[in-house]
């Protein structure tokens, strides 16, 4: 885990997360979606390899790259109308629900943003005890430009009527770390090579609350 030292200047108000990747383990269940939509649409499946490689992006960017042709209703409707068949590929990350619970003590405002669509996400999170955690969701279906643009994470920050400065953003993937970086955000990497890093919720939640305290000790000064 790196430290956080360089951003403890900052107030931390909010933390928003990613989805896929940090709070839920779906990786197994997109990969066996995503090669079966190629195939209903008539495109060739991809290795795992190639599909680790786009993991994260928007299904807009999935089209263009995979898709070429197809429109983004068509194939949102397709994940939208499949995705349950694949819930047993899913898993909650075991120490999401108390590092939810732990931050809301800190009081906290608590956001998800993701490439994922809203039905979907709003499926997940509902199935996994998450929804009522968050005061925002977003979701690629809500902003013109989803992750790498800042916009979705701008977005999430106004309705929380926080400034970016002032909110740490976890995410798993190059999309996530590009978004949090020109957001503006204290971008924490998840399970991936970033400044700040966290290989596990329970060291995301220390680093938080290290960051809260160190802000409250230089604020008593």
């Amino acid at each position: 885990m790196q430290s956080p030292e360089q951003n403890t200047t900052s107030l931390i108000k909010a933390v928003l997360f990613d989805l896929d990747g940090v709070l839920i383990h779906s990786y197994d269940a997109w990969f066996r979606l995503f090669n079966d939509a190629l195939e209903h649409f008539g495109y060739p499946r991809i290795s795992e390899s190639v599909f680790r490689k786009h993991w994260g992006q928007s299904t807009q960017q999935d089209i263009k790259i995979f898709m070429p042709g197809r429109t983004i209703n068509e194939v949102r409707e397709y994940f939208t109308d499949y995705y349950s068949t694949y819930l047993s590929y899913i898993a909650l990350d075991p120490y999401a629900l108390p590092v939810l619970q732990y931050l809301q003590t800190r009081s906290l405002r608590l956001g998800c943003v993701t490439n994922s669509h809203r039905d979907i996400t709003e499926t997940i999170l509902r199935e996994h005890g998450l929804l009522d955690f968050f005061t925002v969701i977003l979701t690629a279906d809500d902003v013109v430009q989803p992750k790498p643009a800042p916009e979705i994470l701008v977005a999430a920050c106004t309705q929380l009527q926080v400034q970016t400065h002032n909110v740490v953003f976890v995410g798993d993937t190059q999309t996530d770390i590009e978004a949090g970086t020109r957001a503006g955000c204290i971008m924490v990497g998840y399970r991936i090579r970033h400044s700040i890093n966290v290989q596990n919720l329970i060291q995301l939640q220390n680093m938080v609350e290290k960051m809260i305290d160190h802000h409250q000790s230089n604020s008593a000064r």
